[in-house]
């Protein structure tokens, strides 16, 4: 019995520790068929502070949008500049962004997933952020979400991406914000 125990964590520390991504949808309905979208877990945490003295937290993300489909996928992220507040965390203003480095999995063990996200946030901290791009058949698109906020939270931040219907969901703590759409281009 002693050993049917032992294996069994065995095995289930092993699934665990190989899983590199917090979240995994794959959509099989009419509209998204052959779409799987995984989203990884933060990494960051650290605070940033800009060349006119205000202070943030940030945190690093990666998703991978892979197209199993026969056709191309159209990709669109759009993110405002605007900050925004989430119910889990209604005196923390948030901002979000989508770097234009492409992301690959060699990097994943790097910090913040290999963004210099120090030199990102200098450049971009006070504009929207926007992604378009084609995800051929059979292929995957690894891309950067950051996430920044005025003050850290209270526990960990949650964070990736969703599809309902052809509308593209970024979800931050369970707090659905639009931000594009993922189109299948015939």
């Amino acid at each position: 019995m002693k050993f049917h125990i032992i294996f069994t964590l065995f095995l289930l520390s092993n699934t665990l520790i190989g899983q590199n991504f917090h979240t995994e949808f794959e959509y099989d309905n009419g509209v998204n068929k052959g779409i799987t979208i995984q989203n990884s877990y933060p990494k960051g945490g650290q605070r940033f502070t800009t060349s006119n003295g205000k202070e943030f937290v940030y945190v690093t993300f990666w998703t991978c949008i892979t197209n199993k489909a026969s056709s191309n996928l159209e990709l669109e992220v759009d993110f405002s500049a605007n900050s925004f507040v989430i119910p889990s965390e209604p005196k923390i203003n948030f901002n979000l962004f989508i770097p234009n480095n492409e992301m690959t999995l060699e990097k994943e063990k790097l910090p913040n997933y290999g963004l210099d996200i120090i030199s990102f946030l200098d450049e971009n901290i006070n504009k929207p952020s926007k992604l378009k791009t084609v995800i051929e058949p059979n292929s995957s698109y690894l891309f950067y979400s950051v996430v920044i906020s005025d003050e850290g939270v209270n526990g960990t931040i949650r964070a990736g991406f969703e599809l309902q219907k052809d509308e593209l969901i970024y979800k931050l703590n369970n707090y659905e914000i639009n931000c594009g759409k993922i189109v299948i281009k015939n």
